[in-house]
């Protein structure tokens, strides 16, 4: 897995053709030594003790999904007094729509990513969890 991968660096495709090219490149650069392997399970039992359950999958996919996408750019612009009216209403709907399809598309692509190449989804799942939500709510 090239390193970019490994930091969850690399977007996510988001067509079909994408997908297989992604797939690809994670595979030709997959060939990790069992050493590389070690330690990059250490590395995620390091940043998720307990390991790494169904939570930790769940809040990765979630800052794939919405966190780091649309969203952010949202809530990258200046807090306004406005925001404290609950009459007013915060996000358009073309804001809205821009945010659900962006999640459905990236979550959709994760479960493809899961299906056809269910070791890479792992170890890019663990490592864009261990970037980007450590920090997060893990289970209890």
């Amino acid at each position: 897995m090239t390193d970019r991968a490994m930091q969850g660096l690399m977007p996510l495709p988001l067509t079909r053709d994408e997908l297989e090219r992604f797939v690809q490149e994670m595979k030709h650069g997959e060939s990790l030594t069992p050493e590389q392997i070690e330690k990059f399970e250490q590395q995620v039992e390091r940043a998720f003790p307990g390991g790494f359950d169904h939570r930790d999958e769940a809040n990765a996919i979630i800052a794939m999904a919405v966190r780091n996408g649309p969203l952010e750019n949202l809530h990258a612009g200046k807090c306004s007094p406005l925001l404290e009216d609950d009459a007013l209403s915060r996000l358009t709907d073309a804001e809205i729509k821009a945010i659900m399809v962006y999640a459905t598309r990236m979550v959709a692509m994760m479960l493809r990513v899961r299906d056809e190449a269910p070791d890479v989804y792992r170890r890019y799942v663990q490592s864009y969890a261990g970037r980007y939500c450590r920090a997060w709510e893990r289970s209890t």
